[in-house]
């Protein structure tokens, strides 16, 4: 998962196709914001991407798919109250 702040977010994707390196079916995934965009790069100034990767053995359902996203890309909700 992409955060929100991240560079160029929703970042485009590359996955290599099943049939890459002699059909063996390796699974590569990666992140690349610059893939349809340039990104200058300014010497000194810090940049920042966050992702976050869920593994679960098993099927996952949308209901759980999109819990996961929310708890990672919205920040919670805190109220703080004096106490009477």
């Amino acid at each position: 998962m992409a955060f929100p702040s991240n560079y160029n977010y929703p970042e485009p994707i590359r996955v290599w196709p099943e049939d890459s390196n002699n059909g063996r079916g390796d699974v590569f995934f990666n992140f690349c914001p610059t893939k349809n965009k340039d990104w200058k790069l300014i010497p000194g100034k810090d940049y920042v991407l966050r992702y976050r990767v869920m593994i679960k053995n098993g099927e996952i359902t949308s209901e759980e798919a999109e819990k996961t996203w929310n708890s990672f890309a919205t920040a919670p909700k805190i109220e703080i109250r004096q106490l009477p």
